[in-house]
């Protein structure tokens, strides 16, 4: 008969920002990790430390002590400090999957730097994972994961057997769409069960027979985890003592000091796999009762996600692919800046900072670090779209501006641009007397053309004399005022990764200004928009003939919630506009396209009842809450803007809310067309199928999920980078888009007030819609496009030579239909690296016109090169450039 093993790990789970603001915890980290140094000098028997899985934890601690940077290599090389693989622990579903990526690249970076990582993928807190987990484990050379949510724990006598979502035993399969399989560890005893143990025989007693037996209620084999350390846990220094005792009290079990991949090696050497089941895809507590999925956490402080998702595609999508175009230019890829913009970014994204789930003092810091992220990365674009734009061959004629794009396909799209000319310098003149000269020049527009002359649509709008200023490369700054117009236009057939370049020619102001019609409709050679009297508005898809109508009613229900989980008020009070009668005109109508503007004012409860707050007093657990929504109202309103521009195969809707109301849920309605049992949306690196209807164990009265980038059902598909939460009706013919969740408190342990989360400010939400017919595969590619940003640059004056063609192509690839661009960037080889996912049900081609090898996404690259390359549905591949 095998002996038992219990492995007892030592740790802390470091939730960096939470309860308490970071200096507050970075002071107790300081504590332990110096008694933690202290252990594994000089006490036998404490041989390990587990440093949580996150590099940032040993980051913390070196800045406030930068010479124990050498001993902590000391003790990682020794095997006794355990360390990476990720940069730090982040929420899954609302940071993208090159963030992913990016977390994993730069933790193994990091942790390599101090000698060695914990191979092993950990997810011990993550609010729910995405299924392409499994995937991006093997591909970085990983074939075992801890995780500590998603599947349910059935145990031997609750057993469940063929289920995708639960697992007899705390050691499982767990599969990808693409076919990768990982040993899954789940803590299902949680990532504390082997905490505080005790010195004394009598309590060590008690303690071990439930611990013992809560382990072997879950485990395949004989090989026991217990972890013993928790949230912001001190180390337990009397641990070897302790151990000492339980070996004394269970001669019959080795009580081991271990590490993960000890244990994971132990574990895969007891395996029994015809035992095991194997769960597949995406992992959110499907087969629950629904109140602890955390899937709310998308909703709380919108606010934040907006900022995240901002400056996560100016990261991928502008300052990564314009850094590799600037090569061209002579500028070296800036992989240093490019990574200190990346972890300033994962500050953020930290599961309990992105997630919105922590005191208003934490949340307040995360806006300054957006600020100070998108600043950095700003900077990067403009240098590199500045350096390439002085060496870009252009006409003598026009004002050159060049549009940058990376969304992976050719994209028609609206740009704005501020244009400035007549500059004159304070060198040229007494800085007093040039907004008085600039004035007495003649009024101007201006006409737009691309490099072969085909005209460009433009709206021009005179912005008055501004003061601005030069920073020369090797000079002082130079001062100047000039006249700025803002200038909006449309270019069509921008490269697929590259950048075009047009120009700007002054013209004579017209006088023939269009009066704006009261025509409250939009159309376009794809779309027709008809709005009702109520503010809600119909969709004609011209070239399928599919139809919905019933778009955009807006419906506001009491929120007696968290930041963690909605929870709607005892009484059902539920408002919606769809009789209402909003003020709608038309608000611009130009060569571009039309908007119209709605207003609509409903009558709402300021909070919840006085009720309320005695429940929060008393920790009342959120179902179990019934207080109803104020007597007392106020007027809320809600500013819509319907924008068709000419080329849009999408109607795209902002929503200008200034909300100053509490413990409320605002979303917008969309009726989809059709009744369905299952929709789809976008995940990282995979469209992901969920069902309507939950599961009979499920209780919870709200069904809410979240998304990236996209959500289909029926005959609509709604896109938006930053609004992830949504709720798709059991019969598959509505969807709720949540615009606005406002509550007080953060929830889960104790009493935390979180008033700012009740979001009293502006907020503006924005979102496409378009109609399918189903039949296209080429929705995430499409999507992917639409919400890539552009950056237009005028171009500055320089002498340099002019060696760079106006227009430019870098996509020297050919994908088909199901393949989504994610990344073009450089490894730190300097090759270039391109990455897609593969969205099709089969097989699909991706042709290249230069030779690549295939990578793995830590751009590490193995086989021949070549320019074919198939790829299987649901796989990620990236190629490296040779």
């Amino acid at each position: 008969m095998t002996r038992k093993k219990a492995h007892i790990i030592s740790h802390s789970h470091w939730d960096r920002e939470w309860f308490l603001p970071l200096e507050s915890l970075r002071f107790r980290l300081v504590t332990l990790m110096d008694e933690v140094e202290d252990l594994l000098d000089k006490e036998a028997g404490f041989n390990h430390f587990h440093m949580d899985g996150q590099m940032i934890m040993l980051e913390d601690y070196l800045a406030v002590k930068p010479a124990k940077r050498e001993k902590m290599k000391q003790l990682v090389a020794d095997g006794k400090l355990r360390i990476g693989p990720w940069y730090m622990l982040q929420d899954a579903f609302l940071t993208s999957g090159e963030a992913n990526i990016r977390n994993l690249q730069y933790g193994l970076e990091m942790a390599e730097e101090f000698g060695q990582a914990e191979k092993i993928g950990y997810f011990p807190d993550t609010f729910g994972l995405y299924g392409q987990v499994p995937q991006l484990m093997r591909q970085a050379g990983f074939d075992t994961v801890v995780f500590g949510r998603g599947v349910n724990p059935t145990g031997f006598n609750n057993q469940v057997f063929d289920s995708a979502f639960a697992s007899k035993y705390s050691e499982m399969f767990w599969e990808s769409p693409d076919g990768s399989k990982v040993l899954g560890i789940l803590l299902a005893n949680w990532y504390s069960n082997g905490n505080e143990i005790p010195t004394d025989k009598e309590a060590a007693k008690i303690f071990w027979d439930k611990k013992l037996a809560d382990v072997e209620r879950f485990a395949s084999t004989d090989e026991w985890l217990f972890m013993n350390g928790c949230d912001h846990q001190p180390v337990q220094t009397d641990l070897a003592e302790a151990l000492e005792v339980a070996r004394e009290l269970y001669p019959e079990v080795d009580f081991i000091h271990s590490h993960f991949e000890k244990y994971q090696d132990a574990v895969k050497a007891g395996l029994e796999p015809e035992k095991l089941q194997t769960v597949h895809g995406e992992l959110t507590s499907q087969q629950s009762d629904g109140w602890s999925t955390l899937a709310n956490t998308a909703s709380s402080r919108i606010y934040l996600k907006q900022a995240n998702a901002k400056i996560e595609r100016l990261l991928e999508r502008l300052a990564e692919p314009i850094s590799v175009m600037a090569t061209e230019a002579g500028v070296s890829y800036p992989h240093e800046y490019l990574a200190f913009a990346w972890k300033l970014l994962m500050e953020n994204q930290i599961h309990d900072s992105i997630t919105g789930c922590s005191l208003d003092e934490v949340h307040r810091e995360m806006e300054a670090r957006f600020e100070k992220v998108e600043q950095t990365t700003m900077a990067i674009i403009q240098n590199a779209a500045r350096k390439i734009t002085e060496q870009i061959v252009t006409n003598d004629a026009g004002i050159p501006i060049t549009v940058f794009h990376a969304g992976g396909v050719e994209a028609t799209r609206t740009v704005e641009l501020e244009l400035e000319t007549d500059a004159v310098h304070f060198s040229e003149m007494h800085f007093e007397l040039i907004p008085d000269e600039l004035a007495k020049l003649p009024e101007q527009s201006f006409r737009m053309e691309t490099s072969t002359g085909e005209e460009i649509p433009v709206v021009v709008e005179p912005l008055g004399i501004h003061f601005n200023y030069d920073l020369p490369e090797r000079k002082f700054r130079d001062s100047y005022f000039a006249r700025k117009y803002k200038l909006t236009f449309t270019v069509e057939h921008l490269p697929a990764v590259g950048y075009q370049t047009i120009y700007a020619y002054p013209v004579a102001v017209s006088n023939d200004k269009k009066e704006l019609t009261k025509d409250l409709q939009l159309e376009n050679q794809y779309l027709k928009v008809e709005i009702a009297p109520n503010g809600t508005y119909s969709i004609l898809d011209k070239e399928t003939a599919v139809e919905v109508a019933g778009l955009g009613a807006y419906e506001d229900v009491g929120d007696i919630g968290n930041e963690y989980m909605f929870k709607e008020t005892g009484d059902n009070l539920r408002i919606n506009t769809y009789n209402s009668k909003p003020e709608i005109r038309v608000l611009r109508e130009d060569k571009l396209g039309k908007t119209i503007e709605m207003k609509h004012e409903i009558e709402i409860p300021v909070s919840a009842s006085a009720t309320f707050a005695e429940e929060k007093r008393r920790l009342v657990w959120h179902p179990a809450r019934t207080s109803h929504r104020s007597e007392n109202r106020t007027t809320f309103k809600i500013n819509t803007e319907l924008t068709l521009n000419k080329h849009d195969k999408q109607l795209t809707v902002r929503v200008k809310l200034d909300n100053q109301v509490d413990d409320h849920r605002l979303r917008v309605l969309l009726p989809t067309g059709k009744q369905t049992e299952t929709h789809q949306a976008g995940s990282v690196f995979e469209v992901v199928t969920r069902a309507n209807k939950q599961v009979e164990e499920w209780t919870n009265p709200a069904n809410d999920n979240r998304k990236q980038g996209f959500v289909t059902s029926g005959n609509i598909v709604v896109a938006s980078l930053d609004l992830p939460e949504y709720e798709v009706s059991e019969q598959g013919d509505r969807l709720e888009l949540t615009l606005l969740r406002a509550v007080s408190e953060i929830g889960d342990w104790g009493d935390f007030p979180a008033y700012e989360a009740e979001c009293h400010r502006e907020i503006t939400a924005e979102f496409h819609v378009f109609l399918t017919d189903e039949s296209s595969v080429n929705v995430p590619a499409q999507v992917t496009a639409l919400l890539t940003p552009t950056f237009a640059i005028q171009h500055p004056s320089s002498s340099k030579e002019k060696i760079l063609a106006d227009t430019k192509d870098f996509a020297k690839w050919k994908v088909a239909d199901g393949l989504v661009f994610s990344a073009f960037k450089l490894a730190k080889d300097n090759q270039p690296i391109i990455r897609f996912y593969q969205t099709a049900s089969e097989p699909k081609l991706l042709n290249t016109v230069n030779l690549w090898r295939k990578s793995t996404i830590l751009e590490e690259t193995a086989g021949d090169a070549k320019n074919q390359f198939t790829v299987k549905p649901n796989e990620i591949i990236t190629l490296k450039g040779v």
